[in-house]
């Protein structure tokens, strides 16, 4: 079986997708990068987890899933294109850490996440040892969308500069001067930043109550 699906979050909303389906009796197969493949299994027999891993090095990435294979952990490669400069078939991740901050066609791009895979042994998948490690986690995968949006603004705001009134997107419209300069910035803005807003949005209220819980279980 195969399906096409797009995710607005791709951690969260990706995790109880593929359990879902998991409880249908559809096991991952195959992971591209719009569509996914199933099998038939049991229905319930695996258990799924995504985790962002885009923030490492490749050798991290390596040790990481040498790990997982010792585990007995099945894992698949996902792609999160966003937030990264790009020359050819090199990118430049200024969120990443040490070591990872330029990623390579062969290395970390197109490998941003990992989704996670184990028969279900009637435990939670639990992958991080405490509540706030997992909002550390997850401050990690805001990183890419702040950066980006960081950038966007300072674009928008070269482009209100720089642009001409008889080139812009007010040119469709009866604006003119300093407002039509400032209407085709924010149909810019709009246009590019909307989604990678909303997650990060989504990501920061997340991450607040998470700590939040934190607090309470300390």
């Amino acid at each position: 079986m195969r399906k096409f699906k797009l995710f607005l979050d791709p951690i969260e909303e990706q995790t109880v997708w593929l359990n879902k389906q998991a409880e249908k009796g559809r096991k991952l197969a195959k992971v591209g990068k719009l569509f996914y493949e199933f099998e038939p299994c049991k229905q319930g027999e695996y258990q799924y987890a995504v985790i962002y891993i885009g923030n490492k090095s490749n050798q991290e990435r390596l040790e990481y899933e040498r790990f997982l294979k010792e585990m007995n952990i099945t894992f698949y490669e996902k792609a999160v294109d966003l937030g990264r400069f790009s020359i050819g078939k090199i990118k430049y991740r200024p969120f990443a850490d040490k070591g990872g901050k330029f990623a390579t066609s062969g290395g970390m791009i197109n490998r941003e996440l990992l989704i996670l895979e184990k028969k279900n042994d009637g435990k939670p998948f639990t992958i991080y040892n405490s509540i706030l490690d997992k909002a550390e986690a997850l401050k990690e995968y805001r990183k890419p969308y702040s950066y980006y949006l960081v950038f966007l603004l300072v674009f928008n705001i070269y482009f209100y500069l720089t642009s001409k009134s008889g080139f812009s997107f007010a040119s469709f419209t009866s604006l003119s001067g300093d407002w039509g300069k400032i209407l085709s910035a924010l149909i810019l803005f709009i246009a590019l930043g909307t989604i990678p807003l909303i997650r990060w949005i989504a990501l920061t209220s997340k991450i607040a109550r998470l700590e939040k819980e934190a607090e309470v279980h300390e």
